[in-house]
């Protein structure tokens, strides 16, 4: 109880002071619009590229600049003496300090995830679960960093020392400001020691190329054990009075919590995966699109006849078709039902491609006919037919969490009820293709509207499509 009543007060002094609060909330937004505007050029894929960084420097910069800093200031300035007098340890001290500077993170986080979302539309391509998973363990790793350097530092000056010759290499060899691929091989071997690096390739690995979280698992594991290590000398080196000074012995101890990261970097060097680590997500980022790419943007028609057939791969980060209107959500409200659907365009996708489409959202019981999902439109505004007479079969690649999802045709003669067909969409990329005689009640040659809907079960659903056709 004492810990959460010192982090409360250290919460509150921070919301009464104008400079902590441009700190803690208005500058990590300096960095988003910087990377994102100039850096991605607004692009959302690009963004969600650069996102894992910004939150990155967020993590580091609140830790070293922030917990480090404070710690030594109070020491120096006498403020650890009233806690002294009561019965408070320095355990109590230590964790409180952990607590409100996690506390301040996560909202910080939320802002900059709601500026990258709505300001740049950034796809959402982490669960929330696995964002606060990777917040956490970095605001826990980089907290132990910033609270040993400020109980073995004797001065704020001493401490700035410390910090920058720990900030600035994790700031310049981690990928946090330059992508990691464009160094030499012999500094992205460096970097593999580095903690920085680690929650860097996390989160353009996850937001980047979809990996699931738990192909991280060796270096999360390695930021964990190392954070543990940290608060530990932190709290064994915790000082009350500016006077006290630690044995030169003790400093030497407090540096062995970087065993985790040198083991680390050192399986990973053995491996000899460190560039191909690396280069994945960012492969995926800066490779240009197929050549078979035209300049169609959403909401441009072309005449029935005069296309290849392609309507979408995505590769160039927008959700836009060689035809018709893009690709838009589409749910059941508009029949007064209650199903929701996000999509986002995402980096990797089927053969290696550069980008795919996200669908997520949750198919809910109640209205006549429950659908959500995503819908491209191949005629002409608002819901005009397309004559494909020349097409014979649609097809598409598709992945996802292994539930039945339904393609939906609708034309000029289905009505309200179009014609379905069914898929299961596995955990890999796998081709489908539906001849179009085969959806029952459907006029192939006369198409208004291509479905991709979650269900029909009621429940959560994800999956993506890549490469969808008309051949």
């Amino acid at each position: 109880m004492a810990a959460l009543s010192i982090a409360w007060n250290n919460i509150r002094l921070v919301t009464r002071t104008k400079t902590a609060l441009f700190f803690t909330f208005i500058f990590p937004l300096i960095f988003l619009f910087t990377y994102a505007g100039i850096f991605a050029g607004g692009n959302p894929m690009t963004v969600a590229y650069f996102f894992g960084p910004v939150v990155v420097l967020q993590v580091m910069g609140s830790a070293f600049w922030g917990l480090g800093l404070q710690s030594v200031m109070q020491r120096e300035r006498g403020s650890l003496r009233r806690f002294r007098l009561a019965p408070i340890g320095a355990g109590d001290m230590v964790v409180s300090s952990l607590l409100s500077n996690y506390l301040l993170l996560l909202p910080t986080i939320a802002l900059l995830l709601f500026c990258a979302m709505i300001i740049f539309h950034m796809p959402l391509t982490i669960s929330l679960f696995d964002l606060l998973i990777l917040v956490t363990i970095g605001s826990f790793a980089f907290a132990g960093f910033g609270l040993t350097i400020g109980s073995i530092a004797n001065t704020m000056q001493e401490a700035q020392v410390y910090n920058n010759v720990v900030w600035f290499p994790l700031l310049f060899l981690s990928g946090a400001t330059i992508p990691l691929p464009v160094l030499p091989h012999w500094l992205q071997e460096v970097a593999a020691f580095l903690p920085a690096t680690y929650l860097v390739n996390a989160f353009q690995g996850v937001m980047s190329t979809s990996e699931p979280l738990s192909a991280y698992w060796p270096e999360l594991a390695a930021l964990l054990i190392s954070g543990i290590f940290g608060l530990l000398f932190a709290w064994k080196l915790f000082r009350w009075e500016k006077e006290e000074r630690i044995p030169r012995s003790n400093k030497f101890l407090a540096a062995t919590f970087i065993v985790p990261f040198l083991i680390i970097g050192g399986w990973m060097n053995a491996r000899g995966n460190v560039s191909s680590s690396f280069s994945k997500s960012y492969n995926l980022m800066t490779k240009p699109a197929a050549s078979h790419k035209s300049s169609a943007t959403a909401g441009q028609t072309a005449p029935a006849g005069s296309e290849s057939g392609l309507v979408s791969d995505f590769d160039q980060g927008s959700a836009s078709a060689q035809f018709g209107v893009g690709w838009q959500v589409s749910t059941d409200s508009m029949m007064g039902g209650k199903s929701t659907a996000q999509m986002g365009v995402v980096s990797g996708g089927a053969q290696g491609s550069p980008g795919s489409l996200l669908i997520t959202g949750e198919i809910v019981p109640g209205s006549s006919y429950p659908w959500a999902g995503a819908m491209f439109m191949p005629g002409s505004k608002p819901f005009g037919p397309a004559d494909l007479s020349n097409k014979k079969e649609i097809s598409f690649w598709a992945k996802g969490d292994g539930k039945t999802y339904r393609i939906m045709l609708f034309s000029s003669d289905t009505g309200p009820v179009p014609a379905i067909k069914s898929f299961v969409a596995g955990p890999d990329w796998k081709p489908y293709t539906f001849p179009l005689a085969s959806f029952a009640g459907s006029d192939p040659h006369q198409i208004a509207g291509l479905l991709l809907s979650g269900g029909p079960a009621p429940g959560k659903f994800r999956f993506q499509i890549d490469e969808v056709r008309f051949n």
